[in-house]
């Protein structure tokens, strides 16, 4: 190749190749710019790098030899990193185009064995498109000319869990008898199944442009929590299998499922049994006799046909209470939970609960106090006794024909802080739901390594839980604040059917007596005063 070669010469100007690039000389003034672009159009091998230099050698001439570009291939081949796609860009002569800048039919088997040329020198050889090569070869412009086959990502492992059954109560009247069941207890048997999770699919390796095989990425593989002391785990052909290691109650406790004690007692608490003390779930079939008392951690039911009478206590540290028959209580029997309490009828009892007291039919000259109180079947009623909530009393018919004196109290709430508070919850769940996201994860893909630090694994997982169970913590606060906004104003007592008269009704700090008898209506306090409706 010569040092030096004249590639455009005229009166106005000279252009050369060197082996660093093109220069430009110009002799006179007088070439118009758009004169100067067709030259270098029909001389496709020149990459223009200073076009200050062109300015000055055209509207300023004579001026010396200057550097203004450099070589540019005629066909150039640009692989993707992922080397799954495969570019070129032509640069051929405008004598070999036709005027919409399509290739002369006699130019393009000559050209499309170049370009061949070219892409097996820069190792592309699979998925060329061979359509693109017969049908749209275009000049200056960057053609998709190869496409390898992308990997294909493994499908995510699938979770089942066991599912804990809602705690909602079902109250039947079939003429005879009044039913009031609810299913507070998830009890299962040593073996029983608890959940399940299906292998992460491998995935379907791809192929590049340039015939290697591109490794395809695993599915996530999502981490079961489960308390081994309680909980198994076996697996066989893909399948990894959660099983009851004892008789128990299932509960999560923290995001992890395990089978917590539950004691079954058959009969009733009586002499035989003693007073019943237990660190998990209670379960008594019959009966509490009188004087006796029953005190767990957990969710207690006591199953017998006709209640309790005048027990001593029974106690739910943190859990929730079914009482199938309902509490005559004759004014010395105290319930008190941390959760919710269900039951068939109330008479002359102490209730003391931090969730909901759900009453099927009656409550008679009792002392209860709730979050909120319900008795919305056709036959709930309130009659004597003091009922307190922090948030609604709900009941069919209020007080009795010979006027029982009735006291239903509500402290209320204030609708504007819990909006406020409602606010901020729904922010942190969504924040808490996506730091999860993370760190699940990441849990993930270091359970999935051959060689996980167990340790890592274990941190991972400690802070798994505790995003899980925050998120739980909020979850519910939201729920009670979002129960709570559905009460009309800031506290509300309604009376579905009817309202005796004796009957004092306080919502906040305000007051007002029922002196005769009332069809229903809803009380609620707002605006500073009771209003109805």
């Amino acid at each position: 190749m010569k040092k030096e070669d004249v590639v455009y010469s005229s009166e106005y100007f000279k252009i050369l190749k060197k082996e660093d690039g093109f220069y430009i000389e110009s002799f006179k003034r007088g070439l118009s710019i758009e004169t100067f672009n067709n030259i270098i159009k029909n001389n496709p091998g020149i990459k223009i790098t200073s076009f200050m230099a062109v300015k000055d050698a055209i509207l300023f001439a004579p001026k010396p030899i200057t550097k203004f570009g450099e070589s540019k291939d005629r066909i150039n081949v640009e692989v993707s990193s992922d080397e799954l796609k495969a570019y070129i860009t032509l640069s051929v002569g405008e004598n070999e185009l036709l005027e919409d800048n399509e290739l002369l039919e006699d130019n393009r088997d000559k050209l499309i064995k170049e370009i061949l040329n070219k892409l097996k020198e820069a190792g592309v050889v699979y998925g060329i498109k061979w359509e693109t090569l017969i049908k749209e070869l275009l000049n200056n412009k960057r053609i998709l000319v190869a496409e390898g086959t992308p990997p294909e990502k493994g499908e995510d492992s699938v979770v089942k869990m066991y599912k804990l059954k809602d705690p909602k109560p079902l109250i039947k009247e079939d003429g005879k008898v009044d039913h009031y069941e609810i299913s507070l207890i998830n009890r299962v048997k040593s073996g029983e199944w608890l959940g399940e999770r299906i292998d992460p699919g491998a995935g379907i390796p791809g192929k590049s442009v340039k015939d290697s095989t591109i490794t395809a990425l695993s599915g996530k593989k999502i981490p079961m929590l489960y308390d081994k002391n309680s909980v198994e785990e076996t697996y066989e052909n893909g399948v990894t299998t959660l099983y009851a290691k004892r008789d128990g109650a299932v509960h999560f406790e923290d995001g992890v499922i395990s089978v917590s004690n539950h004691l079954e007692i058959n009969g009733d608490v009586d002499f035989k049994t003693g007073n019943i003390e237990f660190d998990g779930f209670l379960t008594v079939k019959g009966t509490i006799e009188d004087s006796f008392s029953v005190e767990a951690t957990k969710d207690i039911e006591i199953l017998g046909q006709y209640g309790i009478g005048s027990v001593k206590e029974v106690i739910s540290k943190n859990g929730s209470i079914y009482i199938k028959g309902g509490i005559a209580g004759k004014n010395r029997a105290t319930i008190k939970c941390s959760k919710n309490l269900y039951t068939k009828y109330v008479s002359d009892t102490q209730i003391i609960c931090d969730g909901n007291v759900n009453v099927g039919f009656y409550c008679i000259n009792s002392q209860v106090k709730g979050r909120e109180v319900i008795l919305d079947s056709p036959k709930g009623q309130i009659i004597g006794g003091n009922i307190e909530a922090e948030v609604r009393v709900v009941a069919s018919i209020v007080g009795s024909p010979g006027e029982k004196k009735t006291q239903i109290s509500v402290s209320g709430f204030d609708r504007n802080s819990l909006k406020e508070r409602l606010e901020k919850l729904i922010t942190e769940i969504e924040e808490l739901k996506k730091y999860q996201i993370r760190v699940k994860q990441e849990l993930s893909m270091e359970i999935s390594k051959t060689a996980a630090n167990n340790h890592k694994v274990n941190d991972i997982q400690k802070n798994f839980i505790e995003i899980k169970n925050k998120l739980k913590e909020c979850e519910d606060e939201k729920k009670v604040i979002t129960l709570s906004l559905r009460a009309k104003g800031e506290g509300e007592i309604s009376i579905i059917k009817k309202a005796y008269a004796g009957v004092t009704l306080k919502i906040k700090n305000l007051t007002t007596e029922i002196k005769e008898g009332i069809i229903g209506t809803t009380y609620f306090a707002q605006d500073g005063e009771i209003k109805q409706k």
